[in-house]
């Protein structure tokens, strides 16, 4: 399975097709997940968050949109400097929101300084998972949120079944015909399989110092959003 330069070079290559692809082969049901997403992060006035794994920054979109002040990151420069024109296009320039090049398990930023971290479809790609939820900890404000999206196992059968045959068989032939990499979007759904399913992950959640630990199937367990917290008394300003 590709890791590191592998990842970064593939998603660089699908990067200007990346959002037609993903409202595409959800049904546009991605947009309801995004909100679901910054609902449960905690954002709003006042609040600042980091945005890993951004990407071209819908989830910063979302978490903007509630009024926090949001800084995307993203490995893949590619994706991440697709960012502002999305901003301006929604009328969202005026929000505070910057982005930085950056890997998740080497942060660039001061510990406690965010109170929430969101990390969407990107925990999959990351190499070492225990080294990030390190990061995630280290720069979260004592009770400050980790919200994490991703693709997981849907609890139904009949679901699983169906959601197999799809992302097997014809998600990388309708990715790979418009992105023109087939194997970007063979990728996906082996990465998805590969991963741990929702209770395995909350279990890394706890074996890495979080509390708080609990998860949401959303449209049947296609995509889980797990939450957590870092420990910790709030400090007074």
């Amino acid at each position: 399975m590709p890791q590191g330069e592998q990842v970064q070079a593939m998603f660089s290559g699908i990067a200007g097709k990346y959002d037609r692809l993903n409202h595409l082969l959800s049904l546009g049901i991605d947009f309801y997940w995004w909100r679901r997403m910054a609902l449960r992060s905690g954002a709003g006035p006042g609040t600042r968050f980091l945005d890993v794994a951004a990407g071209t920054g819908d989830s910063s979109l979302a978490l903007a949109r509630r009024g926090a002040e949001v800084i995307s990151s993203d490995f893949t420069l590619e994706m991440l400097k697709r960012g502002p024109g999305k901003f301006r296009a929604r009328g969202q320039d005026r929000l505070v929101w910057a982005s930085v090049g950056a890997d998740a398990q080497r942060l660039p930023f001061r510990g406690a300084s965010f109170d929430g971290v969101t990390i969407c479809y990107g925990i999959r790609n990351v190499e070492d998972r225990p080294r990030a939820y390190r990061e995630f900890l280290r720069v979260l404000k004592p009770q400050g949120r980790l919200t994490i999206l991703e693709f997981s196992r849907p609890r139904r059968r009949w679901l699983r079944a169906l959601y197999d045959t799809y992302s097997l068989r014809i998600l990388p032939r309708i990715g790979g015909w418009i992105s023109g990499s087939r194997e970007a979007y063979s990728y996906l759904p082996a990465s998805i399989r590969s991963f741990p399913d929702q209770a395995a992950l909350a279990a890394e959640l706890q074996a890495a110092g979080f509390q708080d630990i609990g998860w949401t199937d959303l449209t049947g367990g296609i995509v889980a959003l797990h939450s957590a917290r870092k420990p910790g008394a709030i400090m007074e300003g």
